[in-house]
């Protein structure tokens, strides 16, 4: 079991690494068109990837690993996410541009939804599901912020923008969700999976919503060169348009 857990954890720091690749070959190269290097999108997508890379090396390495009274920690694991979930969080603000109050409340929500997981997987019983029902409750938050508030509180960019916007929200959604099942069916909750089979699950979902949301990403960089025909707006200006305009709202496309 244990030789299964380390080639699954092999299998994301190749995958990880691999999907590290595309933004830093974007950021170098540029934008012929613009001359602009879009440095930031870049290096947040890179970050993304290149944290999990690091952390799956970690986790191949036997490192990190801490015995809890609820269980076995992978400490490489839930770092990985406290980091690189605000990462992508940020990237969709970057492109969807709310107000900082907002982006940082989502991605303060996101911070609560990583600790709630750790400390229901460090602690047993009634006291760990209590824990994570704080945790899925912090998501619900999440979703919602995602699917409303922050089409909503967003500027008026273009239907490019809007498109990858939606696409790489809808990606972040969707896989997100199948965490708090999977952490439900494995040993951490009822124990119907097996370690091999976590890891085996944790490192697929990580590969799709990471790797996947970068691939998207980078091959909709051309967006890029459309943002910033609204940032001249304020939050109260953005807010007023949407308020003026409810069917504008980002990622609906």
């Amino acid at each position: 079991m244990l030789a299964d857990t380390t080639i699954w954890a092999w299998l994301g720091v190749l995958a990880m690494g691999a999907g590290t690749v595309p933004p830093l070959w974007a950021w170098l190269s540029g934008s012929p068109e613009t001359g602009e290097s879009h440095a930031r999108y870049y290096a947040t997508l890179a970050g993304v990837t290149g944290v999990a890379a690091l952390a799956y090396l970690a986790m191949a390495l036997g490192l990190g690993t801490v015995a809890t009274p609820g269980g076995d920690l992978p400490v490489a694991r839930y770092l990985d996410w406290l980091i690189t979930t605000p990462l992508l969080l940020l990237y969709l603000g970057l492109l969807a541009r709310p107000s900082r109050g907002l982006l940082a409340g989502l991605i303060a929500v996101d911070v609560v939804i990583i600790a709630g997981g750790t400390a229901a997987v460090v602690t047993a019983g009634t006291l760990s599901w209590a824990l994570f029902g704080v945790a899925a409750t912090a998501y619900a938050a999440l979703v919602y912020g995602l699917l409303v508030a922050l089409p909503r509180s967003a500027s008026a960019e273009g239907d490019r923008v809007r498109a990858v916007f939606g696409t790489l929200r809808n990606i972040t959604v969707v896989l997100w969700t199948l965490y708090p099942v999977v952490w439900v069916l494995a040993p951490t909750g009822l124990g119907l999976l097996t370690a091999s089979t976590e890891m085996l699950v944790f490192v697929y979902l990580d590969v799709v919503s990471k790797v996947g949301f970068v691939v998207v990403a980078v091959a909709g960089a051309d967006a890029l060169d459309g943002l910033g025909a609204g940032s001249g707006l304020d939050a109260a200006a953005r807010d007023a348009l949407d308020a003026d305009e409810p069917g504008a709202s980002l990622g609906d496309d």
